[in-house]
């Protein structure tokens, strides 16, 4: 039986594979399509080497989130054609249960998520800084750098403001905010550079005040200024550096905050580490929450719509065109409920634990209803 098995398994994915990978060729390729297509305005005239590598950069991105189409899509097609010839009529006469003909291709799907899971948490925060860095090069011949200018960008424990970045990558009059209670230090340079690790800083001065001084009364301005003025030292040498050491790095940054509509770098344990950030604002905090869970709902559709599809081409995908029409039908509803969710939960609408696994929770449990009803008719 075993043997029997591990035949049917093999015939099965060979069923399954081709339109798989067709399914990541196409739909990832519209997905890139989709996302580049509104830039093309501002990349003509680039070499075509540089475009195709820019859209290559984004492969992966599009790779993770077309996946549970694609695998959709494959489910259709295979179990509709086994159904529309009656093999899966001859299997269930043979004693091989519904279940166990779809125990592979739910294996597949497991696959499939882990494989999304480590590309979130490995691949993409390196891709998608690229792509960022890609774009600018393409476009301004320079990194992102000039469009943080005049932002407040929050790094760690700080915060970061700088007026503007000629095509060297220096910044210019940079100011550096740091609150510890009621204690503020400020940091302001002529110039500035990311380097590896953190942030150089030259022509610097660090003042540091306490406000506290602010609430103790007193009749002697001069006794309140001391107490509210803890530090304040110059750097004798307008060359000498004063570096700051950061957890984020410069093209980090531009992916984040440079605006354009690009996907975020962020790591899986990176997003967990920033919802969890004291320092953060409530909103950037959520935000992060949102993105995470949406990153973790991703590939356990590949499993949860796979319950829907199954059910849904044995009774209906009886030709192509059909299984292609239900599989939009699936993966639209599943990305609009997906959509909507990670906007009401990073709006506060919903639980940040609820809104991102909305899609894969109702389609999942409708798939299950859906397998249930299948196996009492037969």
């Amino acid at each position: 039986m075993s043997f029997i098995g591990a035949r049917l398994d093999r015939y099965l994915l060979r069923e399954a594979i081709p339109p798989l990978l067709f399914g990541l060729v196409l739909y990832s390729s519209l997905a890139v399509t989709n996302a580049t297509i509104w830039r093309l305005q501002w990349i003509v005239g680039t070499p075509v080497a540089e475009i195709g590598l820019w859209l290559l950069l984004q492969m992966p991105q599009a790779l993770v989130q077309v996946a549970p189409i694609a695998l959709v899509l494959a489910v259709l097609l295979t179990f509709g054609r086994l159904a529309s010839d009656h093999e899966l009529t001859a299997l269930q006469a043979g004693a091989v249960p519904l279940g166990r003909a779809s125990a592979v291709l739910i294996v597949l799907g497991a696959v499939v998520a882990g494989a999304s899971l480590a590309v979130n948490e490995w691949v993409l925060p390196r891709t998608n800084v690229a792509v960022v860095d890609s774009y600018w090069q393409i476009t301004a011949g320079r990194s992102g750098l000039f469009r943080l200018a005049s932002q407040s960008l929050p790094i760690d424990d700080f915060r970061l403001t700088f007026q503007d970045a000629d095509r060297s990558d220096e910044l210019r009059d940079v100011r550096v905010e740091r609150w510890d209670g009621d204690v503020l230090t400020i940091i302001r340079a002529e110039r500035g550079r990311f380097v590896d690790d953190g942030l150089v800083l030259f022509g610097h001065r660090t003042q540091r005040f306490d406000l506290s001084a602010l609430d103790a009364p007193s009749d002697v301005a001069d006794d309140t200024l001391r107490r509210l003025v803890r530090v304040d030292a110059r750097a004798l040498d307008a060359d000498a550096p004063l570096e700051i050491t950061m957890s984020i790095s410069a093209e980090e940054l531009i992916t984040q905050f440079s605006g354009g509509g690009f996907e975020d770098a962020r790591s899986l344990t990176r997003l967990a580490a920033d919802a969890r950030d004291p320092v953060s604002t409530l909103q950037e905090r959520r935000r992060s929450a949102t993105l995470l869970q949406r990153k973790l709902a991703e590939p356990l559709a590949n499993v949860t719509l796979l319950l829907v599809a199954i059910p849904l081409s044995i009774t209906y995908a009886r030709s192509r065109s059909v299984a292609f029409g239900l599989s939009l039908v699936v993966t639209l509803a599943w990305y609009l409920l997906l959509t909507f969710g990670q906007l009401l939960a990073q709006t506060g609408v919903l639980p940040v634990l609820v809104g991102p696994w909305i899609g894969t929770v109702v389609l999942g449990s409708l798939g299950v209803v859906l397998l249930v009803a299948r196996a009492r008719r037969a």
